[in-house]
């Protein structure tokens, strides 16, 4: 560990070294949620305001609100079996006001956007660092939990996807909220306590995540605070806890929250007894990401393996923690950033697990982590296999996990790539004017078709429905003039196509019909599972010269006019591999 030292007498090549190897992010290009920002924020694309206090609803994706949805549906950014209930609507204002800058400045140069955002990032690790002189952390274990948590490829995805910035901003407010808290706390200074609960609402209006400020707070009264009594510490909390209710009421006043969406998101009060399940079952999944570096987005990759998962996490942290115990026992400060860690992963245990909610969860590791290596540097830390373990540690951290960082933090333009995402770009559509009955390719391509060709000044079509994104064989018959009856070999909607509608929770019936502007679709006919083998779709008249099926066969799109009425068009894809 001779290189700590090094680091310590010139900390500032911490953040020299973080540069370099954060570089690559600044070519990452965007993914997903950046191009629906784009389009949302252009003049020449209008999408009807979310239902709710956002200032520009770049975070409210879907708001359940019945014209907005069908105007979604129309364009192809939802499918057309999205739940009548189904939102998704976040409340993040001032990350929302730094996206409208980027858009104002430079709409159309993405690398830089990616240049605030890093701005941010070693914003976040210039305040962290003041943080741990704040607390007295030993110079060798401060530089080395600084280097920790900004060379964290985990956080390679959050600083590279320009739509994750509000969790960078969230936890540099967060921090600036315990560093003016710890001056309150020493001095009972109005004043500090006014800036502390300032930068606690800076942090809550940057992301959900600021939530996760609150736990460090709570870790620090029950660890390390000298104001007496145990009990006389956490009641000098509620300030904090009358700013974060005010917040969290005006958040549900504004429509803000995650309905019918248990797949990926949890609003603990809508859904209290299954976010406490989730809580269980996600914080050793979280926590094997942050101190093992074992991607917490793979949990949700492999359904079937996930008690094995959850066993291997569960036995490391084990390990880990039988490696933290005696400093546990004996340091105060390790304590309150163990406990904060922890408290941190709670709020993120709402979501699917993933490495791009890890920052505040990483602030408490990486200072936990800083300390063990000072220890060990230090030789405060005599047995063999505790300095073994440390030895391990400092590999993955020190080692493998900034050597890593560079792709991590070039990851968007990966994610691009293995998802297919370019395939949107060379859909068959030869006019603006056109209605494309999409089949055959994976849900995520297809609902980013229409803000990808936009941002990449391709034609979008008038309308895009996603009929079904699975590989089966389809038949097309023209029933009149303006109906056509789809019917499949087996049921639609997929466990992905499922994050939109739950058939188990909500069923689709016989007879139902889904309309939008421009369409109406009537499901026919269900399998065993309650999924649809056989709906009606119905155009508008204006719309059926215009309208033509494209599919994916697996190697290429193709594109067919609709079968005159009476005729049938056949679509054989079960045979082929569909791009996924």
């Amino acid at each position: 560990m001779l290189y700590l030292t090094k680091l310590s007498q010139k900390p500032s090549l911490v953040f020299i070294l973080t540069v370099v190897i954060t570089l690559p992010a600044l070519f990452s290009g965007w993914l997903g949620d950046d191009y629906i920002h784009y389009a949302l924020l252009h003049p020449d694309i209008h999408i009807p305001q979310a239902n709710d206090w956002s200032l520009f609803g770049l975070f409210s994706w879907v708001d359940a609100e019945p014209e907005r949805t069908r105007v979604l549906i129309d364009r192809g950014v939802l499918p057309w079996w999205t739940n009548e209930g189904f939102r998704y609507q976040f409340w993040r204002p001032l990350a929302e006001l730094s996206h409208w800058l980027d858009h104002r400045l430079w709409r159309d140069t993405a690398l830089l956007m990616h240049v605030q955002s890093l701005v941010w990032y070693l914003g976040l690790g210039f305040v962290l660092a003041r943080l741990f002189r704040r607390l007295a952390m030993p110079p060798l274990a401060a530089v080395a939990a600084l280097a920790m948590f900004l060379w964290d490829s985990t956080h390679g995805l959050t600083l590279g996807w320009i739509a994750n910035r509000n969790a960078i901003m969230a936890a540099l407010f967060g921090v600036l909220c315990l560093l003016w808290f710890l001056d309150w706390r020493e001095s009972n200074s109005m004043r500090d306590l006014s800036l502390s609960l300032f930068w606690l609402l800076c942090s809550l209006f940057s992301g959900e995540i600021g939530v996760s400020t609150c736990a460090y707070l709570g870790a620090y009264v029950l660890t390390m605070d000298k104001g007496g009594a145990r009990w006389r510490a956490l009641l000098s909390l509620w300030p904090y806890v009358v700013v974060s209710v005010a917040w969290w009421t005006i958040y549900k006043l504004g429509n803000f929250g995650a309905s019918d969406s248990d797949t990926n998101y949890i609003d603990p009060l809508e859904s209290p007894i299954l976010f406490a399940a989730k809580v269980v079952e996600r914080i050793p999944v979280l926590l094997f990401a942050q101190f093992g570096l074992v991607p917490a987005d793979l949990f949700g990759f492999f359904p079937d393996g996930q008690p094995i998962y959850l066993v291997i996490a569960l036995a490391f942290l084990l390990l880990v923690l039988l490696l933290m115990w005696p400093l546990l026992r004996r340091s105060a400060m390790a304590r309150f950033w163990a406990l904060g860690c922890l408290f941190s992963a709670i709020p993120i245990s709402a979501s699917i697990p993933a490495d791009r909610n890890l920052l505040m969860v990483g602030i408490g590791a990486s200072a936990l982590l800083g300390l063990l290596f000072a220890e060990v540097t230090t030789h405060m830390i005599q047995s063999r296999w505790l300095r073994f373990g440390a030895y391990g540690l400092f590999v993955v951290h020190m080692i493998f996990s900034p050597l890593l960082m560079p792709l991590m933090s070039y990851s968007p333009q990966i994610w691009n790539q293995l998802m297919g995402l370019q395939f949107s770009q060379v859909l068959p559509v030869e006019s603006n004017k056109e209605s494309v009955l999409l089949f055959g390719l994976s849900m995520p391509i297809a609902l980013s078709t229409t803000p990808m060709r936009f941002a990449h000044q391709a034609t979008v079509p008038r309308n895009l429905w996603l009929i079904s994104s699975d590989a089966m064989n389809f038949t097309l018959r023209r029933v009149s003039a303006t109906s056509l009856e789809i019917e499949s070999n087996r049921g639609m909607i997929n466990t992905i196509e499922q994050t939109m509608r739950n058939l188990d929770r909500e069923p689709l019936s016989v007879g139902q019909v889904v309309s939008t502007n421009a369409m109406s679709m009537l499901v026919d006919k269900l399998d065993s599972n309650n999924h649809p083998t056989k709906i009606t779709m119905t155009l508008q008249r204006e719309l059926v010269s215009g309208a033509v099926v494209v599919f994916w066969d697996g190697k290429a799109f193709q594109r067919r006019t609709l079968p005159d009425v009476g005729a049938q068009l056949e679509l054989m894809l079960a045979k082929d591999e569909v791009a996924q």
